[in-house]
């Protein structure tokens, strides 16, 4: 499914504006009527229901004041409250508002909440998707009174206060039961708070003339579908073995972080890999034997050090030969010598690569040096890591997201899989946001089973964007079965390991 940015969504109104009038029809008169014949539907078992139809003045009001227009005509008992003054309701939204006091619809002025009695349905028609402000501190006790309220609550296009770009709330937002929303469905609304205030998103069509990405700009966001799982995750052939299965060597594990490397190694197994090579300090190489049964270890001499170094590189190409795919960075520790070895094995690795924890950390403020390999490459930051590997701060990146990503994939060739709930996946143009995963996975240890699917699924031949889109369906989706058993808060991420077959066997056997 398509998603759009506030700046893409504003295009899009534009170009239908321009069709409709041409044609002498009304985009607003449409999204009234699929508002009102939704709210109709909603009311069915309701004995002569009444509706609070909410506006502000803008095009999202003039979207109540159509539906609120076509609610009268149905003989709904319906009223309209509106936070402005009549004098402040302009352009095509004051011709409904004039309909609805032609027809006698009871309409209120005022910041001021009228009364404690709540309807059957409240309709949100106050701020649209280019709402960026905090609320004022008397809108703000307006939409604590409907978010109060006990009823049913059906918001137009978007929550009012969520950030269409980001799933950001400003101070407060309508928590809507239902959000019905025009054309496709805004970033905000899938991203961060989004699904929690829009409750159930409904699309609906309104006339928009269909429409390329280069008319509206910016990156191709798509919401990652089921049915791209079952068409990437084909059956393995009969006659597969462990050599044609997927060949992947880990670099990872440090003393005090074997089990990062413990993990990833499980993940890449339990993903599908034939075989895996895991290299391990030989001081430590107890622990890794202890561990991983199915793997095979590569034990390097590191007196004593507990971490791998720059004179293990000719080593460990060696083994780069033999892979199918590259994994370096979980648990690696961030000593000098051990980040000299990173870099010297990401110039020279030919073989597609996974980057994850702290193999991205000698790339700090210099993401852009990784734009030269010509081989495929995965990196998967979280919000902390990518924050320094384009020196911006956390919480600006969050605030402008869809506008610092374009910026970054601008310089960042490869593909970016950026570690949240959800994880969003993004290639040159193309930006997938996957729709499985809760908080039971912000745990330690997640992030290393993801990097170890990831570079299973590389290893089997998928190119690099359909193994991060995938591998980040399947973390999730394994996540999201473990909740009746363990919930949120007690999912560990060696529980994962378990449920990882089964989810991909739903899927190749589909």
């Amino acid at each position: 499914m398509k998603l759009l940015t506030i700046a893409q969504a504003k295009r899009l109104d534009g170009i239908g504006l321009k069709k409709h009038i041409t044609t002498g029809q009304s985009l607003m008169k449409n999204a009234g009527r699929c508002v009102s014949d939704f709210a109709i539907s909603l009311l069915q078992k309701e004995k002569n229901p009444e509706i609070l139809v909410i506006c502000g003045k803008g095009n999202n009001g003039g979207d109540g004041f159509a539906a609120a227009s076509i609610l009268k005509d149905n003989n709904y008992n319906v009223n309209i409250h509106t936070l402005v003054s009549e004098k402040e309701i302009s352009g095509e939204g004051l011709k409904y508002f004039l309909e609805c006091k032609k027809k006698g619809v009871l309409i209120s002025f005022s910041l001021e909440i009228q009364n404690s009695s709540f309807p059957h349905l409240i309709i949100d028609g106050l701020f649209g998707t280019g709402l960026i402000r905090d609320i004022s501190p008397k809108i703000f006790k307006y939409i604590q009174w409907v978010n109060q309220s006990n009823s049913k609550v059906l918001a137009i296009d978007i929550p009012s206060g969520l950030n269409g770009d980001t799933g950001e709330v400003c101070s407060i937002a309508v928590k809507a039961d239902k959000t019905i929303t025009f054309g496709y469905p805004k970033l905000g609304m899938i991203l961060k708070k989004g699904p929690k205030y829009c409750g159930q998103i409904i699309k609906k069509d309104i006339g928009f003339p269909e429409i390329s990405d280069t008319r509206l700009g910016g990156i191709s966001w798509t919401k990652f579908s089921e049915e791209k799982c079952k068409e990437i995750l084909i059956k393995p052939e009969l006659d597969n073995h462990k050599y044609t299965s997927g060949k992947v060597l880990i670099i990872a594990g440090s003393k005090g972080m074997t089990g990062a490397a413990i993990l990833s190694t499980s993940a890449a197994l339990r993903s599908g890999a034939g075989l895996t090579i895991t290299t391990t300090p030989s001081s430590l190489n107890y622990i890794y034997e202890t561990n991983l049964i199915e793997g095979i270890t590569f034990s390097l001499p590191d007196e004593d050090r507990g971490h791998l170094d720059i004179s293990h590189y000719d080593s460990i190409m060696e083994k780069v030969e033999w892979a199918d795919s590259v994994l370096i960075g979980p648990g690696l520790g961030r000593s000098k010598s051990t980040q000299l070895l990173i870099k010297k094995l990401v110039k020279f690795i030919a073989k597609p690569l996974i980057l994850d924890a702290d193999g991205l950390f000698p790339y700090i403020d210099s993401l852009n040096k990784l734009s030269s390999k010509k081989t495929p490459l995965i990196i998967t930051p979280h919000f902390g890591e990518f924050s320094r590997l384009i020196n911006i701060a956390v919480e600006d990146i969050i605030s402008n997201f869809p506008t610092i990503i374009e910026d970054t994939l601008k310089v960042f060739n490869h593909t970016l899989l950026i570690k949240q709930v959800p994880m969003c996946i993004m290639k040159n143009n193309k930006a997938v946001v996957n729709i499985t995963g809760n908080s039971g996975l912000a745990t330690a240890g997640t992030g290393d089973i993801l990097s170890g699917i990831l570079a299973s699924f590389l290893s089997s031949g998928l190119n690099s964007f359909d193994a991060a889109t995938l591998g980040a369906f399947v973390q999730g989706k394994s996540s999201d079965k473990l909740l009746s058993s363990k919930g949120h808060r007690g999912q560990i991420a060696s529980d994962l390991l378990d449920t990882i077959p089964s989810v991909i066997s739903k899927y190749e056997l589909s």
